[in-house]
């Protein structure tokens, strides 16, 4: 499994043990001196979340050998490896295409995957493809430097702790598996991997998607519910983690929380969707291993403790509690994070048709939320600071066209 690269620095993987991950210390705890268990075979490093992403730190190897420490995206949703400019330079990454693409755009790269390890334990790059995108972040709003795809874990299993803010990667047999055990499909060369949850009775194929903040699913599903359930409220318009990059399509989705969202028994509820066209979920099931209707996204996986053992093509679920903080009590805006490091307003989201935010309009520069200024600001920290308890008001500084606007909003429940 490991690369040929990996042997121009012997021990490189005891030296990465012992000093993985900014927080852990020598003797494997974390910086406020809880142990990780680290059985051999496996590494537990800690995560940070920003707007329900995952960032881990990996190490990566440059064309001398030397390892490169850098702040990555883990996104099981996403087949290609995705590297930031800069880092991509540091790697020796073939960026040529970069000189016709626009700001914020990525490109193929004609470079393999270099090696990477997370923890000083290998993964699996083979043949997934590369794609280089401008600026230093992998994405706007996302600090991270890179994206790993689901397929750098096919080989191993996978336990993504939220509520302890743990990853453990672990070779197969290595661990004892701990929750709820329900099988899962997986594509053997994506790693994308689904599972059938129940919803309002119906059994329902989604995707497992830790790169997306939210749940999406098919607009075909939310029509139902509303026939179903006429009295189930609903907005438009993506806001809090149903709110991924701004893309357009974002606007028009149908927001609903459905009371509850089972997995093999075990339930979680009152979980936000955005209902969006199903092309966009037949996109998705090209890479996935099946058709799917949608995907679970970290609003929902952030209350659990989750392990996908890859290769036996099994999940482990244990359920904690709901997030003190509402998801959607919330400024009733879609942001758009923009490659310059500021945020637009791609939509005012509406309540019973009638726009949630009087006074600002789509294309406004959102300069300032109170006292949190955007510029340069992560997505989670923008997101965050439109949240708060239903009926606060937050005073927003928007630029249109050069002029700028102060705009009282009031925080308010979705949908």
């Amino acid at each position: 499994m490991w690369s040929s690269r990996w042997s121009v620095f012997p021990g490189v993987v005891a030296v990465i043990c012992l000093f993985g991950c900014e927080g852990v210390s020598r003797d494997g705890s974390d910086a406020a001196g809880k142990e990780i268990s680290q059985p051999a075979g496996s590494a537990t490093v800690p995560f940070t979340l920003d707007h329900n992403r995952v960032i881990v730190e990996v190490g990566l190897a440059r064309p001398d050998g030397s390892l490169r420490r850098a702040a990555a995206w883990v996104d099981t949703g996403n087949q290609y490896l995705i590297v930031g400019e800069t880092l991509a330079e540091e790697l020796g990454l073939d960026r040529s295409q970069l000189e016709d693409a626009g700001p914020g755009h990525s490109v193929e790269s004609a470079s393999p995957a270099p090696a990477a390890e997370i923890g000083g334990m290998a993964l699996d790059m083979a043949g997934i493809g590369v794609r280089v995108r401008s600026g230093e972040w992998v994405m706007p709003g996302i600090p991270a430097e890179l994206c790993l795809p689901a397929g750098a874990l096919r080989r191993l299993h996978v336990v993504l702790d939220y509520p302890a803010r743990q990853m453990t990667v672990a070779l197969p047999g290595v661990l004892t598996p701990r929750g709820k055990a329900f099988a899962c499909r997986v594509n053997s060369d994506t790693g994308l991997f689904l599972i059938e949850v129940v919803i309002d009775g119906e059994r329902v194929p989604l995707g497992v998607d830790t790169g997306s903040a939210g749940t999406w699913v098919s607009t075909a599903l939310t029509s139902g519910w509303v026939e179903r359930h006429p009295r189930w409220p609903r907005a438009v318009g993506a806001v809090g983690s149903a709110n991924f990059f701004g893309f357009p399509f974002e606007a028009e989705g149908v927001l609903m929380v459905l009371p509850e969202l089972e997995i093999g028994g075990l339930r979680i509820p009152d979980v936000a969707v955005l209902g969006l066209g199903q092309g966009l979920f037949d996109w998705y099931s090209q890479k996935s291993a099946g058709a799917v209707s949608g995907f679970i996204g970290a609003n929902a996986l952030s209350r659990c403790r989750l392990e996908i053992d890859f290769p036996n093509r099994m999940t482990y679920w244990e359920i904690g509690e709901a997030p003190a903080v509402g998801d959607l009590d919330i400024v009733g805006l879609t942001l758009r994070p923009e490659a310059d490091g500021g945020f637009a307003v791609a939509a005012v989201a509406k309540r019973g048709g009638i726009p949630a935010v009087d006074g600002v309009e789509a294309e406004d520069r959102l300069i300032r939320i109170d006292r949190v200024d955007t510029e340069g600001a992560t997505m989670g920290e923008v997101v965050a600071a439109l949240r708060g308890a239903p009926g606060e008001r937050r005073t927003l500084l928007i630029d249109r066209g050069g002029e700028r606007i102060s705009v009282e909003a009031t925080v308010t429940r979705f949908p």
